[in-house]
Order: structure tokens, then C-alpha cells, then sequence
């Protein structure tokens, strides 16, 4: 190499460390940049994860409450949000209230994390429970249940035992019938839409575990089964589990022979399951349901098993001085009760709502109507009757639980509007009957066995389809979360 080419070499050699240095400097800078993300990225999943954690220690207030309530629906938040202690829960704190406003709980919980103190991160729940719904139907009964002479009952009617729908009744909804037969009377008919109650939109189906009987004019718009137990034999000739009479728009499906007028599909000598047998749903008294309940007697307790023998006498006396002002919960625990201990509920004027609960039978009077007090627009009255008779009740009274003779009206309000007038609840263990035409009532009738007659029109009404006392379980109708934080 010259002299030249030597002297270039020299100077090059420090370029190389300087572009070395340079490419160092840049991959330092790149990896705390990279470092900075990782790190920003952890810190955003943690928090991600803290804030999720502090949800979940919000709900495990929830669940405490639950617990509490179902034990004692009287119980106390031990770590109230009012309050300076947390309870604790995975992951966190809580504190947690409720109110029962006695239709329902209302339960607010808020999670913190870490903790109460050194919260950096809080979040509140608020879940609404009800009493899971039990009332479907507008009328049931588990023994015979007859509707006789022009009635129109909107909604669905079932029995365990058997149905009788008189002559020119309208039923417009289905039928139900576990272990037994439906008669249907002349003109009578199951309708999938009545213009006159506004209905519309129902399945018009008969379903039965026995016969389908129908007469001159009957019609039944929907489909219409006559099941057999499991494992019976069928017959398309049989007189067991038929359909006869009347006409069939829908379908007919029987285990033995089919003599109806059918529009759809006639199937005879077929089984279909049998519809299953539904208990009256059971009712237990709680006072811790009723806060403020009005209750006869009422000293050392408000309960079923502390009973006096002026009860009744003294609860028709209190209920006289409000009966055009009525609302709340009252009790009436009768020793010894019979028809000549009747609890008064003729001429009832609703200011709010009201649940009635006695063992003693119930009497709503002769030409009676159930209104609402001026400017109210909306009252449910739920009547429980405990009171099983011994002797017999029918259309002319006797011995009923629940009983109702002449014109008994419930004010429907709007017929188009299903949130305004009465929406009543009308339950007993014995026997219930009603008599004579009235203004449709809106609501449901629930009884051990029952006989309607005379045009005695019912609307069913979803507003009653929980009420407090029945159903195994409170349900969640509503989850919200609250200003999160």
C-alpha cells in the first residue's frame, strides 16, 4: 500500500466507533421505549383487572344480602354504607343496605379496592329482587272448576281435575286439564282473539289428559289434545281420551276416536304427552313481609298460630272506618273461624295497594263494587283466604272461603291499559264462588276448587303474577350499576 492509501486508512478508523455508538445509543433508546410500553400495558392490565376485581367485591355484597335475607328478611347490613366499617370480601371491601318495601328488595352495594380506607378504585350495584312469578293463569283450580252462563274470561284457565265452560261462554285463551275432561256447552267456544275484552294473540288450545266433549256450536280456534298416561294403548275407534262435537280450527290429536269438525290435521289413535299436574302454589305468611301491617290480634305476635275470637269482629270494625279510604296490609288470625265469623269486604274503595290475609271465609257482599278512591289510578288487592270449609259451597253461597253474590265489580279503568284500575288477587285453599254479572275484574282467581256462573267476567292481569308469599325464591328482575368511580 502508498503512502497515500495508508494515510486514508488512518483517518476512516474512527468513523466506524462513531457510527458503532450511534447504533448503540438508538437501540438503548428503542428498548426503554419498548420497556415503557410493557410497563404501561402491565400497569393498564392491572388496573384493568383491579376494576373488574372491585365489581366482583360489589356483587359479593349482593350475595351477602341474599343470604342474610333468605335466613330473616328482618335482618340488618352488618357493614351499612352509612356506616365506617367494611365487611370483607376476595379481593376487597363492601358496604352493602337493602330496603324491603315489601313487594320487593332493593339491594346497593358498593366494592372497594384495596379497601374502605385506601380505596383507589370503587364501584356500586343495585339489584332489584321480586318474589319469582306464580300466578299465569286467570283462573285455577285443583278440583272441578265451572264457568257457566255467558262469562267471557280472558287468559288462560286450568284445572288438575276437570273443566266445565257453559253454554255461550267465551274463554280466550287455552284450557288446560291434567288428569280429566273438558265439557263444553252449547255455543261456547275457546277463542284465539275476543274484540269486545280486547284479546288477541292466543293459542285457543284444549289440552287434556282425558276427553274433549263439545255440543252444538262449540269451537275451539286453536289445537285441541286428548292425551292418555304413558303407555296406554290407543284406539282410533276408542271412547276413552276422545274429541267429539263441535269444531276444530287447529289441529286434533286424540289417543281414542275423533268425531269433531276439524280444519287442521285430524290424528285419532295418537298419544301426546298429558299436561303436567301444577300444585296451587303454596302461600307462607311472613309479618317481615308486611312492614306496618295492620294485624288482629296483634299482641304477643302477628301469626297464623296466635289467634283470638274477636279477630274478625274487630278487624270489620277497623276496616269500616277506612272502607272508603282502604289500603295496606292487614292479617286477621280468627280462632275457630266458620261462616258466621265472615270477613266484610263489601264496597271497598282502594286508596293504594292492598293484601288481605286471613283464615277466616271472606264475603264481598251483595250488589258490591271495588273502586278506586278519587285520584288514584292504579290499586292491586290481593285477598288470601286460609279458610277451609267443611260443608258446601256452590253459586248460592254456603259454605265458601271466598264468596261474592250479584253484580261484583272490580274498577278495569281503561280497558286498553293494563297498568290503571283494579288488578285483584283472589286466593284460597277451600272453595271460592262467584255469581251474577259484573264489570270485568281484572287480575286472577286462585282456589282449591271453584264455581262461576252468570256472566262473572275475569281479565288476567300480569301486574299479580308475584306476589310476596309465594314463589321458593326472590328473583332478580333488575341489575344496574351506579356513578362508577
Amino acid at each position: 500500500m502508498n503512502a497515500l492509501g495508508q494515510r486514508l486508512s488512518k483517518e476512516e478508523t474512527g468513523y466506524a466507533l462513531v457510527i458503532s455508538v450511534i447504533l448503540l445509543f438508538v437501540m438503548m433508546m428503542l428498548l426503554v421505549v419498548g420497556l415503557q410500553a410493557g410497563n404501561s400495558a402491565l400497569d393498564q392490565s392491572q388496573r384493568g383487572i383491579e376494576w373488574t376485581r372491585t365489581l366482583t367485591v360489589a356483587e359479593s355484597g349482593v350475595n351477602d344480602a341474599l343470604s342474610r335475607l333468605s335466613g330473616d328478611r328482618a335482618a340488618v347490613s352488618p357493614c351499612p354504607t352509612s356506616g365506617a366499617t367494611a365487611c370483607t370480601g376476595e379481593g376487597g371491601e363492601y358496604q352493602v343496605d337493602w330496603a324491603d318495601s315489601g313487594e320487593s328488595v332493593v339491594i346497593t352495594s358498593t366494592g372497594y379496592y384495596p379497601g374502605l380506607d385506601t380505596a383507589e378504585i370503587s364501584r356500586t350495584v343495585r339489584v332489584t329482587l321480586e318474589p319469582a312469578p306464580t300466578f299465569r293463569y286467570a283462573l285455577f283450580s285443583e278440583d272441578l272448576l265451572e264457568v257457566k252462563n255467558n262469562p267471557v274470561v280472558t287468559g288462560d284457565v286450568y284445572s288438575q281435575v276437570g273443566v266445565v265452560i257453559g253454554a255461550n261462554t267465551t274463554v280466550c285463551g287455552s284450557v288446560v286439564v291434567a288428569n280429566g275432561s273438558v265439557t263444553m256447552e252449547n255455543n261456547s267456544r275457546v277463542a284465539q282473539s275476543f274484540a269486545s275484552s280486547a284479546c288477541s294473540g292466543k293459542d285457543g288450545l284444549v289440552w287434556v289428559g282425558g276427553s274433549i266433549h263439545g255440543t252444538s256450536g262449540v269451537v275451539i280456534e286453536g289445537d285441541a289434545k286428548a292425551s292418555a298416561p304413558t303407555g296406554t294403548s290407543c284406539n282410533s275407534t276408542s271412547t276413552d281420551y276422545e274429541i267429539t262435537g263441535g269444531s276444530v280450527l287447529g289441529d286434533a290429536t286424540a289417543c281414542g276416536r275423533i268425531t269433531s269438525t276439524v280444519t287442521g290435521t285430524p290424528l285419532a289413535g295418537v298419544n301426546t304427552a298429558a299436561p303436567p299436574v301444577i300444585p296451587l302454589p303454596a302461600y307462607t305468611f311472613d309479618p317481615a313481609n308486611y312492614p306496618g301491617i295492620n294485624c288482629y290480634p296483634s299482641v304477643p305476635s302477628c301469626d297464623e298460630t296466635n289467634t283470638s275470637a274477636a279477630a274478625v269482629s274487630t278487624a270489620n270494625v277497623a276496616i269500616d272506618a277506612v272502607r272508603t279510604n282502604m289500603s295496606g296490609d292487614w292479617a286477621i288470625w280468627q280462632t275457630s273461624p266458620t261462616q258466621s265469623t265472615l270477613l266484610d269486604l263489601e264496597d271497598l274503595v282502594l286508596a293504594g295497594d292492598t293484601t288481605i290475609v286471613t283464615n277466616a271465609p271472606v264475603d264481598f257482599g251483595n250488589t258490591t263494587s271495588i273502586e278506586l278512591a278519587a285520584g288514584v289510578s292504579a290499586a292491586d288487592l290481593v285477598v288470601i283466604s286460609l279458610y277451609v270449609p267443611t260443608g258446601t259451597c256452590g253459586t248460592n253461597g254456603g259454605d265458601c272461603s271466598i264468596y261474592g253474590k250479584n253484580a261484583i265489580e272490580f274498577d278495569r279503568g281503561d280497558p286498553l291499559d293494563p297498568n290503571d284500575g283494579v288488578a285483584g288477587l283472589l286466593y284460597t285453599t277451600g272453595k271460592m264462588s262467584f255469581k251474577n254479572k259484573g264489570a270485568p275484574g281484572e287480575g286472577a282467581l286462585y282456589s282449591g276448587s271453584m264455581d262461576i256462573k252468570n256472566g262473572f267476567d275475569i281479565i288476567y292481569n300480569p301486574r299479580i303474577e308475584r306476589v310476596l308469599g309465594f314463589g321458593v325464591a326472590l328473583e332478580t328482575v333488575l341489575w344496574e350499576e351506579l356513578d362508577p368511580s
